[in-house]
């Protein structure tokens, strides 16, 4: 539940970082950090109570927040034409690519403690969400008004 309201909080205010940043890649960085951070903090830090370990759910859904602004984006890189269907399949993607994830970290497991292999496989997967968050094409006011 409180993943969830970070997550509502976090949705809301990725839109108003993204105006006042006047670019939506970077509300999505900042974002990414912001989670990133939380990641390191739940993985290594302490989360021997219960109402730390609720602070961290909080801080994880401010910081993946960000969905709302990901699909806009992944949306408005596509002509109208094209447009709804990129804007449903990228968000799918990104959830059939959790088999892989899990995959990746029942490998490491076999050499790993538990921790250090969800880190590595975080790393690698933020590593490629800053990638491609860095590289795409800005949208922020940007004429949408285009066919592929």
């Amino acid at each position: 539940m409180w993943a969830y309201v970070g997550i509502s909080v976090g949705d809301l205010l990725s839109g108003f970082i993204s105006h006042a940043l006047k670019s939506r890649k970077m509300a999505i960085f900042y974002m990414l950090v912001t989670t990133i951070i939380g990641v390191a903090f739940m993985l290594f830090g302490n989360t021997d109570t219960e109402h730390t370990y609720y602070l961290f759910c909080v801080w994880l859904g401010l910081g993946t927040g960000y969905w709302a602004m990901f699909v806009t984006l992944a949306a408005e890189q596509f002509g109208t034409n094209i447009r709804n269907t990129a804007t449903t399949t990228v968000p799918n993607m990104v959830r059939g690519l959790v088999p892989v994830m899990i995959f990746g970290f029942d490998f490491f497991k076999n050499d790993f403690s538990v921790i250090i292999s969800a880190a590595i496989v975080g790393a690698v997967v933020f590593g490629l969400a800053f990638y491609s968050t860095l590289t795409i094409s800005e949208t922020h006011n940007k004429d949408l008004e285009f066919t592929e």
